[in-house]
């Protein structure tokens, strides 16, 4: 009887390091804790422009996930004549969404009213800064949009075009608020430079602070 006792609480005993084994794994602690992935820049969305700079902002506000995946789109103007481009890049990593990267073209329009139709929905309006002194922007830690002179008043019906970037960060890694805002500005900056060039404009795209 006490061998039999002995074996029961030895055969307990396995079953619940097994389930509490189980349980580590499932929930990432050591030892059975997710290798951290890196970004590919070859797997970079183009529309964000430089791979290399893209990839070092990314890595800098993005949370640590074991993998990261990107799509994008984009569309290009059928003519010098409308106002077609377009662009979106979807960022995850394991199976979560992290960040959101867009361009439209649209019709030029005062900064508040900018703002409030494109930039103020992923942040606080009290949180937005400008961070250029010629162009529209606006950012915060969450988010950074741009809103470039494109398209000059006489191609396109409605007068002058521009391209507006905006930059969401729905889920940050653990950089401070401030470094995250500085990154997510040279993504928008690297991605309003991309959308000005593929959507043939004409007008300057000088980002001088």
């Amino acid at each position: 009887m006490k061998f039999r006792r002995n074996g029961y609480v030895i055969a307990v005993t396995a079953v619940m390091l097994a389930a509490l084994g189980g349980a580590a794994y499932l929930f990432g602690a050591p030892p059975f804790s997710k290798e951290k992935g890196e970004i590919d820049a070859s797997a970079v969305c183009n529309s964000l422009g430089s791979a290399s700079q893209a990839r070092r902002a990314l890595t800098s506000v993005l949370p640590e996930k074991s993998s990261y995946a990107f799509d994008d789109e984009v569309h290009l103007r059928v003519g010098d004549h409308d106002d077609s481009y377009r662009s979106y890049c979807s960022i995850s990593g394991d199976g979560d969404q992290l960040m959101s990267v867009s361009t439209t073209m649209m019709r030029d329009e005062p900064l508040e009213g900018w703002i409030n139709s494109e930039v103020v929905e992923f942040a606080g309006r009290q949180q937005l800064t400008p961070f250029l002194a010629k162009i529209k922007s606006a950012a915060s830690p969450s988010v950074a949009a741009v809103f470039m002179p494109c398209v000059s008043p006489g191609k396109i019906p409605g007068g002058q075009y521009n391209i507006s970037a905006v930059v969401h960060l729905e889920k940050a890694g653990k950089a401070s608020d401030t470094d995250r805002r500085m990154a997510l500005i040279e993504l928008a900056k690297s991605t309003v430079v991309y959308a000005h060039d593929k959507g043939n404009c004409d007008m300057s795209s000088d980002l001088s602070p």
